[in-house]
Protein backbone atom coordinates (compact mmCIF):
# COMPACT_ATOMS: atom_id res chain seq x y z
CA UNK A 1 0.00 0.00 0.00
CA UNK A 2 2.85 2.41 0.77
CA UNK A 3 3.90 2.29 -2.88
CA UNK A 4 0.49 3.75 -3.78
CA UNK A 5 0.89 6.80 -6.07
CA UNK A 6 -1.08 9.03 -3.71
CA UNK A 7 1.25 8.75 -0.72
CA UNK A 8 2.66 11.79 1.06
CA UNK A 9 5.80 10.99 3.07
CA UNK A 10 7.34 13.22 5.75
CA UNK A 11 10.21 12.69 8.19
CA UNK A 12 9.74 14.04 11.72
CA UNK A 13 12.21 16.86 12.36
CA UNK A 14 14.18 17.45 15.56
CA UNK A 15 11.99 20.36 16.64
CA UNK A 16 8.87 18.18 16.20
CA UNK A 17 9.99 15.58 18.77
CA UNK A 18 7.07 14.77 21.09
CA UNK A 19 4.45 16.37 18.87
CA UNK A 20 1.32 14.51 17.81
CA UNK A 21 0.98 13.27 14.25
CA UNK A 22 -1.89 15.72 13.76
CA UNK A 23 0.34 18.68 14.68
CA UNK A 24 2.57 17.88 11.70
CA UNK A 25 -0.27 16.88 9.39
CA UNK A 26 -2.27 20.08 9.95
CA UNK A 27 0.82 22.26 10.37
CA UNK A 28 3.86 21.65 8.19
CA UNK A 29 2.02 19.41 5.71
CA UNK A 30 -0.94 21.81 5.53
CA UNK A 31 -3.60 19.13 5.07
CA UNK A 32 -7.24 20.10 5.32
CA UNK A 33 -9.53 18.30 7.72
CA UNK A 34 -11.92 17.66 4.85
CA UNK A 35 -9.26 15.74 2.95
CA UNK A 36 -8.54 13.59 5.99
CA UNK A 37 -12.25 12.97 6.62
CA UNK A 38 -12.51 11.43 3.17
CA UNK A 39 -10.02 8.79 4.30
CA UNK A 40 -12.94 7.06 6.02
CA UNK A 41 -13.74 5.81 2.52
CA UNK A 42 -10.16 4.61 1.96
CA UNK A 43 -6.54 5.54 2.55
CA UNK A 44 -5.04 6.09 5.98
CA UNK A 45 -2.18 7.38 8.14
CA UNK A 46 0.94 5.30 8.78
CA UNK A 47 3.76 5.81 11.27
CA UNK A 48 6.97 3.93 10.45
CA UNK A 49 5.04 1.65 8.10
CA UNK A 50 2.24 0.78 10.54
CA UNK A 51 -1.28 2.17 10.44
CA UNK A 52 -1.64 4.62 13.29
CA UNK A 53 -3.60 7.54 14.73
CA UNK A 54 -3.44 11.32 14.53
CA UNK A 55 -2.97 11.52 18.31
CA UNK A 56 0.17 9.35 18.38
CA UNK A 57 3.25 11.21 19.62
CA UNK A 58 6.31 11.03 17.39
CA UNK A 59 10.07 10.98 17.72
CA UNK A 60 12.67 12.72 15.59
CA UNK A 61 13.39 10.63 12.49
CA UNK A 62 10.01 8.87 12.46
CA UNK A 63 8.36 8.50 9.06
CA UNK A 64 4.77 9.63 8.58
CA UNK A 65 2.99 8.45 5.45
CA UNK A 66 -0.48 9.51 4.37
CA UNK A 67 -2.31 7.44 1.77
CA UNK A 68 -5.06 9.53 0.20
CA UNK A 69 -8.47 8.23 -0.77
CA UNK A 70 -9.02 8.64 -4.48
CA UNK A 71 -12.17 8.77 -6.59
CA UNK A 72 -12.66 7.26 -10.03
CA UNK A 73 -13.64 9.51 -12.88
CA UNK A 74 -17.26 9.59 -13.99
CA UNK A 75 -16.36 11.75 -16.98
CA UNK A 76 -17.01 10.31 -20.44
CA UNK A 77 -13.59 10.03 -22.16
CA UNK A 78 -13.22 11.59 -25.61
CA UNK A 79 -10.18 11.31 -27.86
CA UNK A 80 -9.47 15.03 -28.29
CA UNK A 81 -5.87 16.25 -28.75
CA UNK A 82 -4.38 18.15 -25.81
CA UNK A 83 -1.69 20.83 -25.92
CA UNK A 84 0.20 19.91 -22.74
CA UNK A 85 2.66 22.63 -21.74
CA UNK A 86 3.95 21.01 -18.52
CA UNK A 87 3.45 17.66 -16.82
CA UNK A 88 4.86 15.66 -13.90
CA UNK A 89 3.55 12.86 -11.64
CA UNK A 90 1.26 15.20 -9.69
CA UNK A 91 -0.08 17.85 -12.05
CA UNK A 92 -0.21 19.06 -15.61
CA UNK A 93 -0.79 22.36 -17.35
CA UNK A 94 -2.71 22.41 -20.60
CA UNK A 95 -3.13 25.18 -23.17
CA UNK A 96 -6.87 25.19 -23.90
CA UNK A 97 -8.02 26.40 -27.29
CA UNK A 98 -10.74 29.04 -27.57
CA UNK A 99 -14.10 27.44 -28.30
CA UNK A 100 -13.66 24.51 -25.91
CA UNK A 101 -15.68 24.43 -22.68
CA UNK A 102 -13.69 23.28 -19.65
CA UNK A 103 -16.31 20.79 -18.41
CA UNK A 104 -19.78 19.54 -19.39
CA UNK A 105 -22.68 21.88 -18.70
CA UNK A 106 -26.27 22.02 -19.86
CA UNK A 107 -25.25 23.50 -23.20
CA UNK A 108 -22.05 21.52 -23.71
CA UNK A 109 -22.26 17.85 -22.80
CA UNK A 110 -19.32 16.68 -24.91
CA UNK A 111 -16.11 17.94 -26.48
CA UNK A 112 -14.92 19.58 -23.26
CA UNK A 113 -11.47 19.77 -21.73
CA UNK A 114 -12.58 17.45 -18.93
CA UNK A 115 -13.66 14.82 -21.48
CA UNK A 116 -10.29 15.10 -23.21
CA UNK A 117 -8.45 14.76 -19.90
CA UNK A 118 -10.47 11.67 -18.95
CA UNK A 119 -9.30 10.05 -22.18
CA UNK A 120 -5.70 11.11 -21.53
CA UNK A 121 -5.85 9.67 -18.00
CA UNK A 122 -6.75 6.33 -19.58
CA UNK A 123 -3.85 6.58 -22.02
CA UNK A 124 -1.30 7.06 -19.24
CA UNK A 125 -2.91 4.51 -16.90
CA UNK A 126 -4.25 7.02 -14.40
CA UNK A 127 -7.54 5.82 -12.90
CA UNK A 128 -8.67 8.97 -11.15
CA UNK A 129 -11.15 11.82 -11.46
CA UNK A 130 -10.42 15.00 -13.42
CA UNK A 131 -9.42 17.80 -11.03
CA UNK A 132 -9.34 21.29 -12.55
CA UNK A 133 -7.72 23.76 -10.16
CA UNK A 134 -9.33 26.77 -11.88
CA UNK A 135 -11.32 27.53 -15.04
CA UNK A 136 -11.36 29.90 -17.97
CA UNK A 137 -14.29 30.83 -20.20
CA UNK A 138 -15.18 28.69 -23.21
CA UNK A 139 -14.09 31.35 -25.73
CA UNK A 140 -10.91 32.25 -23.84
CA UNK A 141 -7.69 30.42 -24.69
CA UNK A 142 -4.76 29.60 -22.46
CA UNK A 143 -3.30 27.82 -19.47
CA UNK A 144 -5.29 25.67 -17.06
CA UNK A 145 -3.75 23.88 -14.10
CA UNK A 146 -4.93 20.30 -13.46
CA UNK A 147 -4.15 18.19 -10.37
CA UNK A 148 -3.67 14.45 -10.70
CA UNK A 149 -4.21 13.60 -7.03
CA UNK A 150 -6.11 14.94 -3.98
CA UNK A 151 -3.26 16.48 -1.98
CA UNK A 152 -1.94 18.47 -4.93
CA UNK A 153 -5.45 19.78 -5.62
CA UNK A 154 -5.99 20.84 -2.01
CA UNK A 155 -2.67 22.69 -1.78
CA UNK A 156 -3.18 24.47 -5.11
CA UNK A 157 -6.72 25.50 -4.17
CA UNK A 158 -5.33 27.00 -0.97
CA UNK A 159 -2.82 28.99 -2.99
CA UNK A 160 -5.67 30.13 -5.24
CA UNK A 161 -7.82 31.26 -2.30
CA UNK A 162 -4.88 33.10 -0.71
CA UNK A 163 -3.96 34.89 -3.93
CA UNK A 164 -0.64 33.02 -4.14
CA UNK A 165 -1.43 31.31 -7.45
CA UNK A 166 -0.75 34.02 -10.03
CA UNK A 167 -2.93 34.02 -13.16
CA UNK A 168 -2.02 36.52 -15.84
CA UNK A 169 -3.73 37.21 -19.17
CA UNK A 170 -2.90 38.95 -22.42
CA UNK A 171 -5.91 40.92 -23.62
CA UNK A 172 -6.65 43.26 -26.51
CA UNK A 173 -9.31 45.87 -25.80
CA UNK A 174 -11.02 48.63 -27.76
CA UNK A 175 -9.45 52.08 -27.67
CA UNK A 176 -6.48 53.69 -25.95
CA UNK A 177 -6.53 52.76 -22.27
CA UNK A 178 -5.68 55.56 -19.84
CA UNK A 179 -4.09 55.46 -17.39
CA UNK A 180 -1.76 52.86 -18.92
CA UNK A 181 -1.69 50.85 -15.72
CA UNK A 182 -4.02 50.54 -12.78
CA UNK A 183 -6.44 48.45 -10.76
CA UNK A 184 -10.08 47.78 -11.59
CA UNK A 185 -11.83 46.98 -8.32
CA UNK A 186 -15.55 46.70 -8.97
CA UNK A 187 -17.86 44.07 -7.49
CA UNK A 188 -19.41 41.68 -10.02
CA UNK A 189 -22.82 40.02 -9.91
CA UNK A 190 -25.33 38.46 -12.29
CA UNK A 191 -26.89 40.71 -14.90
CA UNK A 192 -30.52 41.51 -14.12
CA UNK A 193 -31.58 41.32 -17.78
CA UNK A 194 -29.48 38.46 -19.20
CA UNK A 195 -29.18 34.88 -17.98
CA UNK A 196 -25.51 34.44 -18.91
CA UNK A 197 -24.00 37.91 -18.60
CA UNK A 198 -22.39 39.36 -15.49
CA UNK A 199 -22.30 43.03 -14.57
CA UNK A 200 -20.64 45.45 -12.19
CA UNK A 201 -22.97 45.53 -9.20
CA UNK A 202 -22.82 47.04 -5.72
CA UNK A 203 -24.49 43.86 -4.46
CA UNK A 204 -22.04 41.57 -6.24
CA UNK A 205 -18.88 39.84 -5.06
CA UNK A 206 -15.63 41.77 -4.67
CA UNK A 207 -13.38 41.53 -7.73
CA UNK A 208 -9.99 43.04 -8.54
CA UNK A 209 -8.06 43.10 -11.83
CA UNK A 210 -4.56 44.62 -12.07
CA UNK A 211 -3.57 45.73 -15.58
CA UNK A 212 -0.65 47.24 -17.48
CA UNK A 213 -0.66 48.40 -21.10
CA UNK A 214 2.06 46.86 -23.25
CA UNK A 215 1.28 48.68 -26.49
CA UNK A 216 -1.46 51.08 -27.51
CA UNK A 217 -2.87 53.27 -30.27
CA UNK A 218 -6.10 55.15 -30.81
CA UNK A 219 -7.93 51.98 -31.86
CA UNK A 220 -6.80 49.26 -29.45
CA UNK A 221 -4.57 48.42 -26.49
CA UNK A 222 -2.66 45.23 -25.75
CA UNK A 223 -2.55 44.69 -21.99
CA UNK A 224 -1.35 42.31 -19.33
CA UNK A 225 -4.08 41.67 -16.76
CA UNK A 226 -3.67 39.81 -13.48
CA UNK A 227 -6.59 38.37 -11.56
CA UNK A 228 -6.64 38.97 -7.82
CA UNK A 229 -10.03 37.29 -7.59
CA UNK A 230 -11.76 34.80 -9.83
CA UNK A 231 -15.26 35.95 -10.77
CA UNK A 232 -17.03 34.65 -13.86
CA UNK A 233 -16.16 36.82 -16.92
CA UNK A 234 -14.14 39.09 -14.60
CA UNK A 235 -11.72 40.66 -17.09
CA UNK A 236 -14.43 40.95 -19.74
CA UNK A 237 -16.86 42.67 -17.35
CA UNK A 238 -14.27 44.99 -15.81
CA UNK A 239 -12.94 46.29 -19.12
CA UNK A 240 -16.42 46.62 -20.63
CA UNK A 241 -17.46 48.73 -17.63
CA UNK A 242 -14.19 50.70 -17.97
CA UNK A 243 -15.24 51.64 -21.52
CA UNK A 244 -12.73 49.35 -23.22
CA UNK A 245 -14.45 46.03 -23.98
CA UNK A 246 -12.38 43.04 -25.08
CA UNK A 247 -12.09 42.80 -28.87
CA UNK A 248 -14.15 39.99 -30.38
CA UNK A 249 -16.23 39.46 -27.23
CA UNK A 250 -19.68 38.41 -28.50
CA UNK A 251 -21.30 38.94 -25.10
CA UNK A 252 -19.99 42.32 -23.95
CA UNK A 253 -19.03 43.80 -27.34
CA UNK A 254 -19.29 42.05 -30.73
CA UNK A 255 -17.68 39.06 -32.43
CA UNK A 256 -14.98 39.70 -35.01
CA UNK A 257 -14.09 37.68 -38.11
CA UNK A 258 -10.77 35.88 -38.08
CA UNK A 259 -10.62 35.15 -34.36
CA UNK A 260 -12.17 32.11 -32.68
CA UNK A 261 -13.32 33.86 -29.51
CA UNK A 262 -12.55 37.04 -27.63
CA UNK A 263 -9.00 38.44 -27.67
CA UNK A 264 -8.22 37.10 -24.21
CA UNK A 265 -5.48 34.55 -23.49
CA UNK A 266 -4.36 33.08 -20.15
CA UNK A 267 -0.64 33.30 -20.84
CA UNK A 268 1.11 32.93 -17.47
CA UNK A 269 0.79 30.85 -14.28
CA UNK A 270 3.00 31.13 -11.21
CA UNK A 271 2.67 28.81 -8.21
CA UNK A 272 4.57 26.76 -5.63
CA UNK A 273 4.59 23.06 -6.46
CA UNK A 274 2.76 21.27 -3.60
CA UNK A 275 5.16 18.32 -3.59
CA UNK A 276 8.57 19.89 -4.26
CA UNK A 277 7.93 23.36 -2.78
CA UNK A 278 9.67 24.79 -5.86
CA UNK A 279 8.26 27.92 -7.50
CA UNK A 280 7.08 27.31 -11.06
CA UNK A 281 6.45 29.93 -13.74
CA UNK A 282 4.80 28.61 -16.90
CA UNK A 283 3.98 30.75 -19.93
CA UNK A 284 2.31 30.24 -23.29
CA UNK A 285 2.30 32.75 -26.19
CA UNK A 286 -0.97 34.14 -27.50
CA UNK A 287 -2.60 32.09 -30.29
CA UNK A 288 -1.97 32.92 -33.93
CA UNK A 289 -5.40 34.43 -34.61
CA UNK A 290 -5.07 36.81 -31.65
CA UNK A 291 -1.57 37.81 -32.75
CA UNK A 292 -2.81 38.44 -36.29
CA UNK A 293 -5.64 40.58 -34.91
CA UNK A 294 -3.21 42.71 -32.94
CA UNK A 295 -0.93 43.12 -35.96
CA UNK A 296 -3.90 44.39 -37.97
CA UNK A 297 -4.69 47.01 -35.34
CA UNK A 298 -1.03 48.02 -35.11
CA UNK A 299 -1.08 48.84 -38.85
CA UNK A 300 -3.71 51.48 -38.11
CA UNK A 301 -1.40 53.34 -35.72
Amino acid sequence: MLDHPYVLTATVQDDEEGAMVKDIVYGRLDLSRGLLRRMKRGGGIYLNGQRDYLTRRVRSGDTIQIVFYDEKTTMEPEDIPLDIVYEDDYLLIVNKAAGMAVHPTGAYQEGTLANALAHYWGEIGLDTKVRLVHRIDKDTSGLILVAKEPYTLQRLLRQLSRGELVREYLVIVHGAVTPPEGILAMAIGRSMDHGVKRAVSTGGKAAKTVYKALCTNAHATLLRARLESGRTHQIRVHFADFGHPVLGDPLYSEALPGISGQALHAWRLEFVHPRTEQRHVVTCPMPRDMLNLWNEYRKEQ
